[in-house]
């Protein structure tokens, strides 16, 4: 009897230039997200503790027992999971251009994406400005996703920190077969 070889297809290992422009996206859009709902679930929970009871029904108790345990815990970990998210997202760029084999002539390319990128952040993270101006939601951004408002308000930086570091993985990704006769995986 002989043994076939199992013949594995390589799925689209091509790297994403785009990547840089999806984590921009999504980081203001997590930040937004938790912000906004744990600016909605704080506004809920003190509406609903500051509820008259009447000599039946005693909603202020049991928000009191619900709501508010519920609500600390979120106002500490949400933001948490923000910046988990975002961390990891931006090892996931790294990680992924170093493991990718790509031709070295895509480099231009991903630089001029990651320009493009930094230009644009530039108008995210003013509009990001201007939104947490406003005094109805300044306190949620400004005191309880202090850490996310600093990535968004610091975006440039983080966007050309992410696509230099992105563009010397990419490199080294090249390099690192030379010899070997083959990619991982």
């Amino acid at each position: 009897m002989k043994l076939r070889k199992i013949q594995i297809r390589e799925m689209n290992k091509k790297g994403s230039a785009i990547d840089i422009l999806v984590w921009m996206v999504i980081a203001i859009g997590i930040i937004m997200f938790f912000g906004l709902m744990l600016y909605m679930w704080n506004k809920m929970t003190d509406v609903m503790v500051n509820l008259p009871s009447t000599s039946k029904v005693n909603i202020s108790d049991a928000v009191s027992k619900t709501f508010v345990p519920v609500n600390t815990a979120q106002n500490t970990w949400i933001p948490i999971l923000g910046y988990v998210m975002l961390f990891s997202m931006a090892l996931s760029i790294l990680f992924s251009n170093f493991l990718v084999k790509a031709h070295p002539a895509f480099l231009i390319v991903y630089v001029l994406i990651t320009i493009g990128a930094i230009i644009a952040s530039v108008y995210l993270s003013n509009y990001y400005e201007t939104f947490i101006q406003n005094p109805e939601f300044a306190e949620s951004f400004q005191t309880r996703m202090k850490g996310g408002t600093f990535i968004i308000l610091n975006l440039p930086y983080f966007v050309t920190v992410i696509g230099l570091f992105g563009a010397i993985f990419l490199l080294m990704g090249i390099l690192r077969d030379r010899g070997a006769g083959g990619g991982i995986g």
